[in-house]
């Protein structure tokens, strides 16, 4: 179970990490060249598989309690 724990953990931070990346570079538009647009995708796409990861995290746990219920009944 700590497993699972340390892996929320980490997908948490990297979102967190990847947002405010995303953040940052918006807001910092001026001088804008070809490496920050590589950056700021870059950070797009590490911030959507982390929406990923903790998306499926969620629908695991959803379905794991759907079925206890339905054991139970």
């Amino acid at each position: 179970m700590s497993s699972i724990e340390g892996l929320r953990n980490r997908l948490d931070s990297q979102f967190e990490r990847t947002q405010d990346a995303i953040d940052k570079i918006a807001t910092n538009v001026e001088g804008i060249s070809l490496d920050d647009i590589a950056a700021f995708n870059s950070a797009r796409r590490q911030n959507a598989s982390a929406s990923w990861a903790l998306n499926q995290e969620l629908t695991v746990k959803h379905n794991l309690a759907k079925s206890i219920i339905n054991e139970i009944r």
